[in-house]
């Protein structure tokens, strides 16, 4: 699994914290940071989109594990 994760910025620039190649756990560590305990097991990002499908990205703390996505419920 790899993930990207960017923020476009409001002067034009593209905030890039983590490499092509990140892991859930980069991505669990850059959210959470790395003193969080009990350490999560995932993070979950829920977006309810305009016409109100419920959107959830799982990302597991895990160099290995599988990232998912669900969409009202139903995995995709």
């Amino acid at each position: 699994m790899s993930i990207k994760v960017t923020a476009p910025l409001v002067n034009g620039d593209l905030w890039d914290p983590l490499n092509d190649k990140s892991s859930g756990e980069d991505v669990v560590e850059l959210i959470c940071g790395d003193d969080l305990r009990p350490p999560p097991t995932s993070v979950v990002i829920t977006v309810t989109t305009e016409s109100g499908k419920r959107v959830e990205v799982w990302i597991p703390n895990s160099g290995s594990g599988k990232a998912s996505v669900r969409i009202d419920g139903k995995m995709v």
